[in-house]
């Protein structure tokens, strides 16, 4: 058998190939991997930072809100990725560490690629982000790996306390204004009934004007909100369009039930009331303004005291945004060298390659135990020999003429 034949050889050189792996693996420099994972992000954060977040990550936020629930999109914690990938939470890490140093390079562009190349974020189909670093010093590894999720809940507060801020002011000066025209429409409802005695409205008009309050109250909040994301976002912001139609939505159900369906015979609400607010008798009418009017104000104050409450709490807000699932923590095993596989696959490889050898030096001693082969095979080659040199010169006399 030829293998056996040539045993000698084959044990020699795999022995010599698996001590030559046995020692590089040694040799090689031992990396660890510490790993910390997260939470989903909840739905209020996400459309917090999609709604007062200006710049790219206006647009990734939006995106991701609009897209969670298609297969193959953005989705919430896709949004969190970026942000962990984004120069802002990296700059901060290379400049707490000093990874210009640590990494030996001279510019923060260069610190933040080498970052990159130990750094890897994974988002699994159930929305959990893992952030994992592997690098030679294992302790280093777990700072920058919890880094990562610590610098990205500190952005969350900031942009949480921005945002209520300004939603805040915006409320606030809403809510100064509805206040006194709250004020403005009790007097008026007030005079109208001491001049012309109290007139009384019935059931169906009682309840088209809480209908009405209900809508110009939804309005009111809705341009209120509008007003506060137009002035830090974008004009293509998708939940500024959103806000648009919905609007006009009200604003249409707001204009049938005050001036009746005009494209129908019968002249109605569109909300089942049989008289427009318009057709009224003048006195009644009146009446029903002031009243509706106060109701309006009504609802609108007590929707924006609401709303001023919660921008207080989120512009004060200091709680933890972001949940550990786990926390990265010094790794117990290397994660580089794997020296039980390097060594294998090198014993295994040499295995492969001695017994190929073992057939080629067979094949040559049974070459130069016959002649005429031999012959045979040094024809062949010098023939090729030949060909080649031709092809060559052809070659080269086609360059020198071009």
């Amino acid at each position: 058998m030829i293998v056996f034949k040539h045993r000698r050889i084959l044990i020699m050189n795999t022995l010599a190939v698996t001590i030559i792996a046995i020692i590089i693996s040694l040799l090689l420099t031992q990396k660890y991997t510490a790993t910390a994972t997260i939470l989903p992000p909840t739905a209020d954060q996400t459309t917090m930072l999609g709604m007062f977040a200006a710049g790219p990550t206006s647009g990734i936020a939006n995106l991701s809100r609009l897209t969670s629930g298609l297969p193959g999109l953005f989705s919430p914690s896709d949004l969190y990725a970026a942000l962990i990938e984004s120069s802002r939470i990296t700059g901060i890490i290379i400049d707490r560490y000093d990874l210009k140093k640590e990494f030996t390079v001279k510019t923060k562009t260069d610190a933040a690629r080498a970052l990159e190349d130990i750094t890897n974020i994974e988002v699994t189909p159930e929305g959990i982000i893992s952030v994992s670093v592997t690098y030679k010093k294992k302790q280093l590894a777990v700072d920058i790996a919890n880094s990562y999720i610590e610098e990205l809940d500190t952005f969350n507060k900031e942009v949480a306390m921005t945002a209520g801020k300004k939603y805040r002011i915006f409320v606030e000066q809403r809510l100064e204004e509805s206040r006194d025209s709250l004020t403005q429409a009790e007097e008026s409802l007030r005079n109208f009934q001491e001049n012309n005695l109290t007139v009384a409205l019935e059931e169906e008009m009682v309840s088209v004007i809480k209908t009405v309050a209900e809508l110009k109250s939804r309005i009111i909040m809705l341009e209120t909100k509008r007003g506060a994301l137009a002035a830090s976002a974008q004009s293509d912001n998708p939940y500024l369009r959103e806000i648009d139609r919905e609007l006009a939505q009200l604003k249409s159900q707001l204009s049938k039930i005050e001036f009746g369906e005009q494209k129908t015979t019968k002249k109605e609400f569109g909300a089942g009331f049989s008289v427009p607010l318009a057709e009224l008798p003048e006195v009644y009418l009146e009446y029903a303004r002031l009243y509706r009017e106060v109701k309006i104000q009504e609802a609108i104050y007590q929707l924006l005291t609401e709303q001023y409450e919660q921008a207080r709490i989120m512009e004060s807000k200091d709680t933890p945004t972001v949940q550990f699932l786990d926390r990265a923590s010094p790794p117990e095993k290397r994660s580089w060298p794997r020296r039980t596989l390097i060594v294998i696959f090198a014993f295994v490889l040499s295995i492969v390659f001695n017994v190929l050898l073992a057939f080629i030096i067979e094949y040559v001693h049974d070459i130069k135990e016959d002649p005429k082969s031999h012959k045979t095979i040094i024809k062949v080659v010098n023939d090729l020999s030949e060909d080649i040199k031709l092809l060559k010169k052809t070659i080269a006399g086609r360059f020198k003429r071009t």
